[in-house]
């Protein structure tokens, strides 16, 4: 009797001991990370998030997955039936978020215009032009300043869908899509900025509001040429870096 219990216990500690070399490598634990998807399998990863989409073109799925330890981004392929192709892309502890560049030519030229439509318009009528000839003449600072305000939200928004595993994954990039207009939302919110803390009351509030509308109106134009180069639905993107 005393043998027998020796020998199941020794099976049971040499099958937990095979368990823990399976998942050993990175690879491993993202196989057995694509079980939580499957209810009547067990998974011996904890996982957290799941972010995936799939590329019709290469027949590839792309998976950013978050589990108890670490971020796993990889891609998935059909080998044969019942078997799984893998191909680990990054992992890390942390989740770094840069908000994709939108063309900053195509906002500074539309400001310009805008400025100068401005300036005509006032002229007319002997209202100040100055702070429409200032615009233009910071045009590449404001350019940088409101840009950088939009990213800014892009981030923040692509990481709230990346927590809530509901972010479009390509392997490198996340996006977010279908947001009710919710890119122009970002844009309101970083010109409105923009005037609280460098106008601050200075102008008049025609001037304020006139200013405003062609910040506002030339990061429509830099979005919607983003959107043209990307796809038409997606709203935010943000490369995404893992890191230890």
């Amino acid at each position: 009797m005393t043998r027998n219990n020796h020998s199941a216990i020794d099976d049971s500690t040499a099958q937990q001991e095979e368990n823990e070399v399976r998942l050993e490598t990175v690879e491993d634990k993202a196989l057995e990370a694509l079980k939580h998807d499957h209810p009547d399998k067990d998974c011996a990863v904890t996982v957290r998030v799941h972010n995936k989409d799939h590329d019709s073109d290469r027949n590839v799925t792309d998976h950013l997955i978050q589990t108890s330890e670490e971020w796993i981004a990889f891609s998935t392929w059909c080998e044969a039936p019942g078997e799984t192709g893998i191909a680990i892309e990054d992992h890390g502890n942390d989740l770094q978020l840069t908000g994709v560049d939108l063309n900053q030519d195509v906002i500074a030229n539309r400001i310009l215009d805008e400025a100068l439509a401005a300036i005509d318009t006032h002229e007319e009528v002997g209202r100040p032009v100055t702070p429409f000839t200032t615009l233009i003449r910071n045009v590449s600072d404001v350019t940088e300043d409101i840009t950088t305000r939009w990213q800014e939200g892009s981030e923040y928004v692509v990481g709230e869908r990346i927590h809530e595993g509901f972010a479009g994954w390509t392997g490198h990039i996340a996006w977010t899509a279908h947001e009710d207009e919710a890119c122009y939302v970002e844009a309101d919110r970083a010109t409105t900025r923009f005037i609280d803390e460098h106008l601050n009351g200075e102008e008049t509030n025609d001037i304020e509001t006139t200013i405003e509308e062609i910040l506002r109106q030339s990061l429509y134009d830099g979005i919607a040429e983003f959107r043209r180069r990307r796809t038409p639905h997606v709203d935010y993107a943000a490369k995404v870096t893992l890191t230890d």
